[in-house]
């Protein structure tokens, strides 16, 4: 089977928008850089933008090898409710370098006179922040102009601008001319970009079938939503005028997490323990739907500045992405990161409404007590990833190492009140000791002793009665 590659496009009669021109360097070819800003430039680009970009990657010789494309399934139903089905070829990566590798080639981006822009993950650690910071040196020792700094946010809680700025000082701080450096660096633009697009990988048998179908082979083959909304920071420069659009990212943030990754959180642990596969399942179990919703209205909702009918629509939106027909979404794939979901987008409405009820919420307790259940009975395997069993399936979770390994401590057959105790005190995973949440600890401990008894179905099903007597 021919691999995707540029000499194959006009017998596959796939639509030519590759750029002419390199102004873009893009951090990383996971699902948020490839995924969805790889994907944002590619739109810009049908509308002229002349948008190429370079990867920096590990991957780079596979990605060279398709010369930079992938194919993306956009499947589901887009913002005007029409079904849609498309297997888009995303063409704005123009090639893809591992500084690794061939440390000449990836320095040697840093002079390209046409270089607009760089995106990297708000999330990105100090071996990338590096990689970036030697970049942006070797173009500040060349002469030349600095670029727009993008920080793609995915949650609220991530390097602002100005602590990705502090970052590259520091790791800079020993280089030669590091103070005239640092103030060229200061006088960059740097600012947040929010991308908001569900996507993913497809397991082995989705890839055969889609590679028989589309009669090539893609090794970046990938599903997303027909969704992409993406939001920066001050004015939108020119060539991304037709893509994103100016506003608060930093409030939009909040508003996902509140909403969104909140939604994501309650059905993964629970969907997961109930012996579901994907948000799909999840979303037609009326048992799990009526909880969720419940917990929305009764115990999130309320904890919110919007009003409810301000809110609302967003919730609405919320479920029909995750309940989305056409995309297997497995559940602890896009529910990565639930533990992170909790403390960011759960545990304020949780604070809120103990403090104006003087007690916990008890749907979001149930929650939460559904999710130290899966993470309490993760196990490190030989590649250093959590495993998690039901029944002889086994399942990796893909949360921040630290919290997983402080759970992997636990045990999801400990005493019910030690098994609470040890869960809501740790510090470390939460910054606070979440008892101190009034009748929190008390709550959990007596639905973390239900599941254990009687499973989480009939845990859930006496919830349910109880809530609606």
């Amino acid at each position: 089977m021919v691999q995707l590659n540029r000499s194959m496009m006009e017998r596959y009669e796939i639509a030519d928008r590759r750029p002419q021109t390199l102004r873009a360097v893009i951090f990383g070819a996971d699902r948020l850089m490839l995924g969805a800003v790889a994907r944002m430039l590619d739109r810009a680009n049908e509308n002229g933008a002349d948008l190429g970009a370079a990867c920096v990657t590990g991957k780079a010789a596979s990605l060279n090898a398709q010369d930079g494309m992938f194919t993306m399934l956009i499947r589901g139903e887009s913002m005007d409710g029409q079904a849609t089905r498309e297997e888009r070829v995303v063409q704005s990566v123009l090639l893809a370098v591992d500084p690794r590798a061939d440390e000449k080639k990836y320095l040697a981006l840093s002079l390209l006179a046409e270089l607009e822009f760089v995106f990297v993950d708000a999330e990105a650690d100090d071996a990338r922040s590096l990689l970036l910071a030697q970049l942006l040196y070797a173009r500040f020792c060349g002469g030349m102009a600095a670029p727009e700094l993008f920080l793609v946010a995915r949650q609220p809680r991530q390097q602002t601008p100005e602590e990705q700025t502090d970052a590259l000082c520091r790791l800079s701080s020993a280089w030669d001319d590091a103070s005239d450096f640092h103030a060229w660096l200061r006088g960059m633009d740097a600012r947040a970009l929010f991308c908001d697009s569900l996507s993913g990988e497809l397991n082995a048998t989705e890839v055969a079938q889609a590679q028989h179908q589309m009669n090539y082979r893609d090794d970046f083959l990938a599903w997303g939503e027909p969704q992409l909304a993406c939001m920066l920071d001050g004015e939108v420069p020119e060539r991304l005028r037709s893509v994103c659009e100016s506003g608060d990212c930093a409030r939009t943030l909040d508003r996902k997490a509140r909403v969104f990754d909140a939604a994501v959180f309650l059905c993964t642990a629970a969907g997961y323990l109930c012996g579901k596969s994907s948000f799909a399942e999840v979303m037609k179990d009326e048992e799990l739907r009526s909880w969720i919703g419940r917990a929305f209205f009764d115990e999130i909702l309320p904890s919110l500045r919007e009003s409810r009918e301000e809110i609302a629509p967003a919730v609405i939106s919320a479920f029909e992405r995750l309940e989305n027909p056409m995309n297997d979404m497995p559940l602890l794939d896009v529910g990565r990161n639930c533990m992170l979901y909790f403390r960011d987008s759960i545990l304020p409405s949780m604070r809120a409404y103990a403090e104006e009820n003087f007690e916990a919420p008890g749907k979001l307790a149930f929650g939460l007590a559904a999710a130290i259940m899966l993470c309490a009975g993760a196990r490190a395997n030989e590649a250093g990833e959590y495993e998690v069993l039901r029944g002889d399936e086994r399942a990796v979770l893909h949360d921040d190492p630290e919290i997983l390994a402080a759970f992997s401590q636990l045990s999801h057959d400990m005493p019910a009140e030690t098994l609470a105790y040890a869960a809501l005190a740790d510090r470390s995973v939460w910054g606070d000791d979440l008892r101190e949440i009034d009748g929190l600890e008390m709550r959990v401990a007596y639905d973390l002793s239900a599941i254990q008894r009687i499973g989480f179905r009939e845990s859930l099903r006496c919830k349910l009665k109880e809530w609606e007597a």
